[in-house]
């Protein structure tokens, strides 16, 4: 306890001019009821009621306090019932059943060929974009030395 600093007390703020909180204009005295210079109201007069503003609107309660129907089910919205989807039939079952492994592993190689024909196509659109013909070496410019991992020249 003895390590805690001495709390100091905060000044208290001395209060200034009165001033509108709708327009910053001064206002003559403290308790004003209207502001001079924009005519706003700063006291609220009692009992006046403005629908939407100071009230809700009585329709809108109605609604709100009316029970309404959710659809919570996919089937319902297709169908546009409130009515419960029934659990699936022992001959549904099967057909919910996650694929057995023959079938995922047709699954992967069918993805595995899409993509592998994706990137075939992709480098063909590079190829086609710096201008390479498949297939087709580039030969070196007239007087350029021979490259190096070409192999030596041998007798032809």
């Amino acid at each position: 306890m003895a390590d805690e600093a001495p709390r100091q007390s905060q000044p208290e703020a001395t209060p200034g001019p009165a001033i509108c909180p709708w327009c910053s204009a001064a206002l003559p005295v403290p308790d004003a009821s209207v502001c001079p210079a924009c005519q706003a109201h700063l006291i609220e007069e009692q009992g006046v009621e403005i629908p939407g503003v100071t009230t809700v609107y009585p329709g809108l309660l109605a609604s709100a306090a009316a029970p309404r129907k959710v659809k919570r089910t996919f089937g319902s919205l297709l169908v546009g019932e409130d009515n419960e989807i029934p659990p699936p039939t022992e001959a549904e079952l099967p057909a919910l059943a996650p694929p057995d492994a023959d079938v995922r592993r047709e699954m992967l190689r069918l993805e595995l060929d899409a993509r592998l024909a994706s990137l075939q196509a992709e480098v063909k659109a590079i190829e086609a974009e710096d201008g390479i013909i498949p297939g087709v070496a580039e030969e070196p410019p007239a007087g350029a030395p021979p490259d190096p991992a070409s192999g030596p020249p041998g007798p032809e």
